[in-house]
């Protein structure tokens, strides 16, 4: 364990020593970033979130986790519905809930090229940064200008306005609002970043992709049966805006796509997505996208309080633990990995007097399926079962989706192309760190599922069952006595690390 550990801190403090600590310093997109300073949230009902304390508050709990200094300012706080309250806290770190979003905001409207309601009492970028000397309203940053920005704008001006009003909905002016939008000269993303760098030459800026949406109610888009592809048009060509303008851009829809649906390439997972509206995403979906804004900032990702550990303790693909499994027919070892037959499962138990009341966990690496050839699979696959007798939970990998407890789907991603590991911990949880208890689970080191429900079942151990039709390979499978987190792929302060 202090091995490990040391291991982890070495590699944190080399880590430091490349990336400087600069936090006024211009970062290039996936460069990691130790601290961010005073940090604004700027966009519309997304940002603002929708019952829900949307990815800003699924953000904080990642900063807290990797030992990152912030600050949030802005000049509205709260959400739209009940979300999170002001002064929730996680982990010693108070949630403050500001930010410079409302619902329905347009990026006319933050840019202040035109307001055309009174969303924020008509105020825009200029106000807040305190650029237009002729405003003396409540709606300004005291203080300095802030460090680090995420900016989340164009859901409205695309998808929901009318011709005539910046954005398509039942015209045909889709090149005229992304224009408006990303013009590298007039256009209202262009004037907030200008605005921004005017106000701190050495901003940070992060611009986040339009998410997906789920499940469209009526309403929303006259031309909803166009909506995946304008979405994918349209994130496209701010990619190619962010690097000219040379902002960190955040792809926030990978893991919400759905990536079997054939019918509407691009459309996002239902239940990552508010059942009323089919855009606003639910906590779930928050904590996908906020593990995609960390990726951008080159951070590790969320650690749930616990340890993160580069292994587990009982390592499945030795010799000693598989020749020790309960049930191995079907099953074959080679190469420090498990080859499992069609049908075939493979069970190993915890060992005698293992002491569990501190969590328990799994670490594996999964290959099922072949994607897209022949019609995407997405009820079988690899099953792994694990539990303390108490507290039992079961993961299926199908060949696009993560699903929990054989209903909930937690990811959606190509599974045969998988190269990452996956790690699933049961954490008793703290109330007074404000972590709730459940299984947690990460692809790589991004956590995709946060405090799951047990199932009913009774499972003392663990089980891997292939339920497809062909052999699956099960690399390095190991389990643990104790809950852990994975080891971090980005920037994490290495005192975060210790035991």
């Amino acid at each position: 364990m202090k091995t490990c550990q040391a291991i982890l801190m070495m590699a944190c403090a080399t880590a430091c020593a490349c990336f400087g600590a600069e936090t006024g310093k211009k970062d290039a997109p996936g460069k990691p970033v130790p601290d961010l300073g005073r940090v604004m949230f700027i966009g519309d009902s997304i940002t603002h979130g929708v019952a829900t304390g949307s990815y800003r508050w699924a953000l904080h709990k990642i900063w807290v986790d990797n030992g990152i200094s912030f600050e949030v300012v802005g000049v509205e706080t709260g959400n739209y519905g009940h979300g999170v309250d002001v002064g929730a806290m996680y982990i010693g770190k108070e949630f403050n809930n500001k930010h410079a979003a409302m619902s329905s905001q347009r990026a006319y409207e933050t840019s202040g090229r035109n307001h055309t309601s009174g969303r924020l009492d008509r105020t825009d970028i200029l106000d807040w940064l305190g650029l237009d000397k002729t405003y003396t309203g409540p709606r300004k940053i005291e203080g300095k200008a802030p460090d680090t920005y995420f900016i989340l704008l164009g859901t409205n001006d695309t998808l929901s306005d009318h011709k005539g009003k910046g954005g398509i909905g039942n015209g045909t002016n889709l090149d005229e609002a992304q224009k408006a939008l990303l013009d590298k000269k007039k256009g209202d993303l262009t004037v907030i970043v200008d605005a921004i760098r005017r106000a701190n030459g050495k901003a940070r800026i992060v611009v986040l992709s339009v998410p997906t949406w789920g499940n469209i109610a009526p309403g929303n888009n006259d031309r909803a049966e166009d909506y995946a592809a304008i979405v994918r048009n349209y994130n496209k060509k701010l990619a190619a805006w962010a690097k000219s303008k040379k902002v960190i851009l955040a792809d926030v829809n990978q893991g919400l796509i759905d990536v079997a649906n054939t019918e509407k390439p691009g459309k996002g997972v239902a239940s990552f997505f508010n059942k009323g509206d089919g855009l606003h995403p639910t906590s779930h979906g928050d904590l996908l996208m906020a593990g995609r804004v960390a990726q951008a900032l080159g951070m590790a990702g969320r650690s749930g309080g616990v340890m993160r550990k580069a292994s587990a303790k009982f390592d499945m693909s030795a010799a000693g633990m598989y020749e020790a499994a309960a049930d191995k027919d079907g099953v074959e070892l080679k190469d420090d990995a498990l080859i499992m037959a069609p049908g075939k499962e493979f069970k190993v138990n915890w060992e005698e007097n293992s002491d569990l009341s501190k969590g328990f966990a799994v670490n594996l690496k999964a290959v099922v399926g072949n994607g897209a050839a022949g019609g995407w699979d997405t009820e079988k696959g690899l099953v792994l079962s694990i539990g303390n007798g108490e507290h039992s939970g079961q993961l299926t990998i199908t060949e696009s989706y993560l699903v929990w407890n054989g209903s909930d789907v937690i990811f959606s991603a190509d599974m045969s192309k998988n190269t990452q590991a996956l790690r699933v911990s049961w954490l008793p949880g703290s109330t007074s760190s404000h972590v709730p208890g459940g299984f947690y689970v990460w692809v790589g080191d991004m956590l995709v599922g946060e405090a799951l429900a047990d199932d009913s079942a009774a499972t003392k151990g663990l089980s891997l069952r292939n339920t497809t039709d062909t052999t699956i390979k099960v690399e390095h499978p190991a389990m643990d006595g104790t809950a852990s987190a994975p080891a971090p792929k980005g920037y994490v302060k290495k005192e975060t690390l210790a035991e």
